[in-house]
Formats: C-alpha cells, structure tokens, sequence
C-alpha cells in the first residue's frame, strides 16, 4: 500500500481510469430509474431533514415481509436517489418495501454530514414509513459511498438515537471504501476535503459497531486491487461480517446492476438477512 504516493492512489481509487465504458452507466441508470418510477409510482421526495437533497422515495410493496434502504454512490460528491429507482423492482417483486435515499453532497458538506444526514433518514423510516413488519425486517445495501454509508449505518450506535439495538438485520455494502485515508492523495479529495483527522476518524476499521449486525460485502472481481483489499478487510475486522466475495466478469459500476437480477448473490442475500431471526 502506498498511500503517500498520490498516482498509485489515483489509479486504484477512480474506477474511471479502468473501466473503458464508464460513462455509459450513468444514462443507462437514469432510463431505467424514470421507467421504474413510471412503473411501481413511489412515494416520491419523502422529507427527512432541513437540506434540499434530505429527502427519499419510498417504493412499497403490498403485503410487504421486510424492507431495505438503498444509499447511492458517487464518492459522497455525486449522483442522487433519481438514478437508482430500478434497485427497488426486484425486491418490491419479492415483497420488500424499498427507500432510496437522498443525501447533502460534497464539499457543501462533509462525509461526516452525510453520515448524519443518513442516520436521520433512517430514524425517519422507522417513525414515519415503515410498517411492523416491515421494521422487523429492515436491511440496508449501497454502493461505493453507498458501500461506506452501508457500513457506517450498522456500525452505529443506535442507543444513542433512543434504540435499544440496531434497527438493522443485515447489510450488504457493494464496493465500499471502509478506510477512507487513501482518498486523500486523489482528485476525489477536491471535494470529498479529507484531512488525515477525519479519515482517520471515519475509518471504519478502527470503529467497529457495538452491535454485531451481518454484513456480506460485495465488490467487483474486475475493480482495483485496494476495492478487493476494503472488502476483505472489513470481512476480517469486524464482527458477525461474512467473507467478502468479489462477483466474476462484474467492474465497479456493473456490480451494482445485480441487483435487477432475482438470482444474485446481492439480492439473495438481501432476502436471506430479512428473513432471517435476529
């Protein structure tokens, strides 16, 4: 690892430079987020916070069994819940209520804001949106900054939000950067505005979760070495965390699409954490 070297670290943090197509994700996600919200009519821009972006659309599912808060990627710095609707068709199919959050982004504020901002939303859901069942049976999954809001929501101490333990049943963060140190050497930092005092203060590794809640992360097999590396640490850190598993023929935005298919891990797994008993 050389985290002082600032091309290494550019090379193996922004998946830009190694996924040839990565532009065509982004409109790709957009077509397929208008159609899904055509199609399953969301309860859209659902209020959690102060902030213009503190807002979610919640997509119900009738006799809902369980439900998952999805968080978005984009490096903390872009990207909205507009561009993720279609995560929720295929578990809404299933019988899981989904939300997809909004959050305040880079450098308006600080990851650490986000954070926050996320916390809130989800205290939201639980007094505002979700059903018993669905309450008994929450999940939560992101990607890339997504990844690491994932984590950082079941490693909360939720006690301190007048929880007796965590809301949470299960989670799986898909290409999350859990230590977010090397960001500092990279063009992710014009924005993100990491100093060594607050990555080391969000670096998951070292702040393990006072409830032991199960976690598969997940990353592609053909992203960069250190998005392999996050994974599997946090899989070793961490209590209750499942080996990681890097998806074959899957970059770092084609990983996320997993989640349309009914038969992936990620949805899988998603199903496996509601149903299972705390």
């Amino acid at each position: 690892m050389r985290f002082d070297d600032p091309q290494w670290c550019e090379a193996e943090y922004n998946p830009r430079l190694i996924v040839a197509d990565a532009a065509t994700y982004a409109p790709k996600w957009t077509a397929w987020a208008k159609e899904a919200r055509a199609r399953l009519a969301p309860l859209a821009d659902r209020r959690y916070g102060d902030h213009v972006r503190e807002i979610m659309d919640v997509f119900r599912a009738p006799d809902a069994r369980g439900a998952l808060v999805f968080i978005h990627g984009g490096y903390w710095r872009g990207f909205s819940k507009q561009e993720f609707s279609w995560v929720a068709e295929t578990l809404v199919a299933q019988g899981i209520t989904v939300a997809v959050l909004n959050y305040p982004l880079c450098p308006e504020v600080t990851v650490a804001d986000i954070v926050s901002s996320c916390r809130h939303a989800v205290l939201s859901l639980l007094t505002t949106h979700l059903s018993a069942v669905e309450k008994d049976h929450l999940v939560v999954a992101g990607h890339s900054a997504g990844g690491y809001l994932t984590a950082a929501m079941t490693g909360t101490d939720w006690t301190s939000f007048g929880l007796a333990q965590s809301p949470f049943k299960g989670g799986v963060p898909i290409s999350g950067v859990f230590d977010p140190t090397p960001l500092i050497n990279t063009s992710i930092n014009e924005q993100a505005r990491f100093t060594k005092e607050s990555a080391a203060a969000l670096n998951l590794f070292t702040h393990p979760p006072r409830f032991a809640v199960p976690l598969l992360p997940v990353y592609g097999a053909d992203e960069s070495a250190e998005f392999h590396r996050q994974s599997q640490d946090i899989a070793k850190l961490w209590p209750a965390v499942e080996p990681a598993v890097g998806m074959t023929g899957r970059n770092h935005f084609s990983v996320v699409e997993d989640l349309r298919e009914e038969q992936s891990l990620i949805t899988k797994t998603i199903l496996r954490f509601v149903t299972a008993s705390r």
